[in-house]
């Protein structure tokens, strides 16, 4: 058996936390090298940026901004965000704030990709529970999370808008008791 210290389980805890996170998470120092990067935040990047392992530009942009408002703003908290589509409409935001390690002699800029459609997706399916939807309103629902219309709710699972319209309402009169059973 492998004797760890706190120190390295902690370690090891910390990295299983960032790898189990939706988001991608990234750590650069303020010249843009990058110091981690979960393996999600690697996918994204890849996908913004196949020909190089750099940071993509959507996302030093607001790398960029952040470390412009130490002038303004000195060491305050600040977060900076951004959102950004790509080609394939595919729609992203970032997140840039500063972050101080200890045994680190600068700060370090940390940042936050999250993939909206996923995140309209997990919201989705929580809302979908938490109103007691029936599987074919969570898959309406989803869908209109999503900004899709009726007409393209219809055409995507093959019934009449008049169907969806029906789903809308009983999913509405759901989300209207649910918020009826907080109120009391």
């Amino acid at each position: 058996m492998m004797n760890l210290n706190f120190s390295q389980i902690a370690n090891r805890f910390l990295l299983s936390v960032l790898e189990g996170l939706v988001d991608g998470i990234m750590m650069l120092n303020a010249d843009g090298e990058l110091m981690y990067t979960n393996s999600r935040a690697t996918e994204i990047c890849r996908k913004l940026n196949a020909e190089s392992s750099l940071v993509p530009a959507e996302v030093w942009r607001s790398c960029e901004a952040l470390i412009d408002s130490r002038e303004l703003y000195g060491d305050r908290p600040l977060v900076i965000e951004s959102e950004f589509t790509t080609i394939d409409g595919q729609t992203y935001r970032t997140r840039a704030q500063w972050l101080t390690l200890d045994g680190l002699d600068q700060p370090c800029l940390l940042v936050r990709l999250e993939d909206q459609q996923q995140s309209l997706q997990s919201l989705a399916f929580s809302e979908a529970r938490l109103f007691g939807l029936t599987p074919r309103e969570a898959e309406v629902w989803l869908l209109r999370r999503c900004n899709l219309s009726r007409k393209e709710i219809a055409d995507r699972l093959y019934i009449t808008i008049d169907t969806v319209k029906k789903h809308l309402g009983n999913i509405q009169m759901k989300r209207q008791a649910t918020q009826e059973e907080w109120c009391c």
